[in-house]
């Protein structure tokens, strides 16, 4: 049987119409697998061991997207990115793992995913200790279904909500927030719903008041970035990953370089990196 690998991506998602193919459009996934197939990388065998770690929305850039899969035999990692790097605009491969478990998915075998989200602080009215003291209360929910008062419910599954949420924090950068969000795995739209949120949210409330309150409906997409799908298994980097994190943010229109090329804004993108 062939061996099972995954590659570590990282993407401007402003040109593509999402991650995932989608017929007609232009994805992030599309470009990936048409590449791999031009080289004779990918074939129906590929397909079906298949797997990706998140499905961006279009406009939402990743760092440590993940996608895996069994390469045709004979292909190298190299071989791979290289190809990927070259024929996807603003797509980079800087990592991979091989000889990974035959019935591997990323999708089913991620420990976590971690998404930041990087706002002008003049769009929310409450303080950022009140902020983050309604991320803490959010961590300790076990349905994330309250968020979704503007669906209808009885369409989703009763245990589809039931999401934990790992770790949340808020940090200040000059004029604007970083808000970094850890889940094991999340419901549809969550992070640009809970940003919704928290930029209505009124210190001088509960959150639960805070919450009955709130009207629903989701932050822009362009601003959020998928920084990291956590596996069991760690990668072998083809590039260091403080460069990749700079070229994508750096292309981003709305990350001014006083923003985008600070210390402390390349450490709160990094962190969910940290050993």
């Amino acid at each position: 049987m062939r061996n099972i690998s995954y590659l570590t991506i990282a993407y401007q998602g402003l040109r593509y119409h999402g991650f995932q193919t989608q017929p007609g459009f232009e994805t992030v996934e599309n470009c990936i697998i048409s590449s791999l197939r031009r080289i004779g990388c990918f074939d129906d065998f590929s397909m079906n061991t298949y797997s990706h770690g998140g499905r961006t929305d279009r406009g939402v850039s990743a760092l440590g997207q993940i996608i895996s899969f069994s390469p045709v035999n004979g292909c190298s990692p190299e071989q791979v990115a290289v190809a990927i790097n070259e024929q996807c605009p603003e797509v980079i491969v800087w990592g991979y793992r091989e000889d990974l478990p035959p019935q591997f998915k990323v999708r089913y075998w991620a420990l976590w995913r971690e998404y930041i989200y990087i706002d002008e602080i003049s769009r929310y009215k409450s303080s950022i200790e009140s902020l983050q003291k309604a991320l803490g209360w959010v961590k300790n929910m076990r349905s994330l279904a309250p968020f979704y008062k503007d669906f209808k419910l009885e369409s989703f599954s009763p245990w589809y909500f039931s999401r934990r949420i790992l770790d949340a924090e808020i940090k200040r950068i000059g004029e604007n927030l970083a808000i970094r969000i850890r889940g094991e795995s999340f419901t549809y739209h969550f992070v640009r719903r809970l940003i919704s949120f928290l930029r209505a949210y009124d210190e001088n409330s509960s959150p639960e008041e805070n919450l009955r309150n709130w009207r629903g409906g989701q932050a822009e997409p362009e601003r959020l970035i998928l920084s990291r799908v956590m596996t069991p298994y760690a990668h072998r980097a083809l590039a260091h990953i403080e460069k990749v994190a700079t070229e994508i943010v750096s292309s981003l229109p709305w990350c001014p370089s006083s923003l985008c090329s600070s210390r402390i804004f390349l450490e709160i993108l990094l962190r969910s990196w940290d050993p």
